[in-house]
């Protein structure tokens, strides 16, 4: 699957659609959509990697603690400007 697949559980924690982010992996420093990368859903939690090297960018856990998101595997993500008043 691809990063589309795991947007709802990201969406929940940021501010904005996930869909328009672009994401810099730390690991080989490709920079890719979100929905570009790979999305691993079904286990203890959701997890992205990246494309070009597969190393884990992203995840997100919900426990009865809470909410743990990890973007730890990512150097950068840049969320677009969006249109409106300055």
């Amino acid at each position: 699957m691809d990063g589309n697949a795991a947007a709802g559980e990201f969406a929940g924690l940021l501010a904005s659609d996930p869909t328009t982010v672009t994401v810099r992996c730390c690991s080989c420093g490709a920079t890719q959509a979100f929905g570009q990368l790979q999305a691993y859903l079904g286990g203890p939690g959701t997890v992205l990697r990246c494309r070009e090297c597969e190393a884990m960018v992203a995840r997100v856990a919900r426990t009865p603690r809470g909410t743990w998101l990890d973007i730890s595997g990512s150097s950068s993500w840049l969320f677009p400007r969006t249109p409106g008043p300055v």
